[in-house]
């Protein structure tokens, strides 16, 4: 038995189409959801918004297998809840596929 449970994500992505001006840009309306599984999940940060006083940011840090179709640009489901990716996915090669992972930097803004 696993001492840490792999968790199944959900990965949000937008096709890239042309917004009218010549720009690229996602349509998140016409996004479409895979699975993605063996995921470890770590809380992160959480953070009040001090200024507006009804707001909390929640972080978590997934780490998962290292040829996981997730991108910088996705969204992603977790545990109920619609994350945005915050910066680049790592990818960590290691000695082995049994070593090397993905990691994947999560955070959302309730309230």
């Amino acid at each position: 038995m696993s001492l840490v449970r792999r968790h199944t994500i959900g990965v949000v992505r937008a096709p890239v189409v042309d917004d009218g001006r010549g720009n690229a840009d996602r349509d998140w309306s016409r996004a479409v959801e895979h699975e993605s599984k063996g995921w470890a999940v770590d809380v992160g940060n959480t953070a009040e918004d001090t200024t507006n006083r009804d707001g909390d940011s929640i972080e978590y840090t997934l780490r998962g297998p290292i040829d996981a179709d997730v991108l910088a640009s996705d969204r992603v489901r977790l545990m109920g809840g619609l994350f945005l990716v915050v910066g680049a996915v790592g990818r960590q090669p290691g000695s082995s596929p049994l070593t090397s992972h993905s990691v994947v930097k999560l955070k959302s803004w309730e309230g």
